[in-house]
Parts: structure tokens; sequence; C-alpha cells
């Protein structure tokens, strides 16, 4: 999963199915895709608290 913060939720799943695709050469299933995007999602989501709070996460 890539670790570069981007703008959107959606460009950061986009971005994970993309680098999916081309570790594993195919596609993944939906147990697969379900998983990623929600490991995407909850990395980006404190990603974008981390950036937009930095006091929130020293603690």
């Amino acid at each position: 999963m890539p670790h570069t913060h981007v703008a959107t939720k959606a460009a950061a799943c986009h971005d994970a199915l993309e680098v999916f695709q081309e570790e594993h050469q195919h596609a993944p299933d939906a147990h697969e895709k379900a998983r990623l995007l929600s490991d995407t999602v909850k990395e980006w989501e404190q990603e974008e608290l981390a950036a937009t709070h930095p006091s929130a996460t020293a603690a």
C-alpha cells in the first residue's frame, strides 16, 4: 500500500488498487478489494489527522 499522502480518500483507494494489480499481476477479488480499501481508508484518515492536527497524534 502506498504511504504517500494524497488529497482524497478516492485517490488513495485508486492508487492502492493500482499498486495491488502491479504487485500481484491480477485485479483483487472481492475479499482482497474490501480489505485493501478498508486498510487504505484507515491509513489515509490517520495521515489526514496527523497532517491537520499534529498535536492529536503526539499523545
